[in-house]
């Protein structure tokens, strides 16, 4: 019986996963277990039909792919900007949890002795340290210049 349930299951997580549930399951299924019947029968449209996800892999593939990918980071001004994108993401990492840290080995010198009163500072200084590196990083990439103004001078 054991069997049976665990193949009316599979057969259900299949159809389930391809959109094909139907009530005639029902028959096939005992009146003990649970059978799923989605409302819409399908996966919404808007979750795997969006315009940005139609035809992706096409565009990779006609774009080069990861030989193309790696073509274009491997040139001067793209390798530039992928070492500034990859300091700047360790840095939204590394800046908030030493300033939270910190903050919350600091504050009992300062006279906040509560732990959950030294948590919400310190969270709150993480999150001003989050938004301090994306100034920076947004400072930087409009310090730059483009290309074009490179190669005019």
């Amino acid at each position: 019986a054991s069997s049976r349930l665990c193949a009316t299951r599979a057969r259900c997580l299949l159809r389930m996963s391809t959109g094909e549930a139907s009530r005639d399951d029902d028959a096939t299924t005992s009146s003990s277990e649970i059978t799923f019947d989605p409302p819409l029968g399908k996966f919404p449209p808007w979750s795997f039909q969006h315009p940005v996800l139609v035809g992706a892999s096409a565009r990779w593939r006609a774009g080069g792919g990861s030989a193309g990918l790696i073509a274009l980071l491997k040139d001067g001004e793209n390798i530039k900007a992928f070492r500034t994108l990859v300091r700047f993401t360790g840095l939204m990492v590394a800046v908030p949890l030493g300033v939270m840290g910190g903050c919350y080995a600091l504050l009992p010198s300062a006279g906040v002795h509560r732990h959950t009163d030294r948590v919400l500072y310190a969270g709150i200084a993480a999150i001003v340290a989050v938004q301090a590196v994306v100034v920076a990083y947004l400072v930087l990439a409009f310090a730059e210049t483009p290309p074009a103004q490179k190669k005019n001078q």
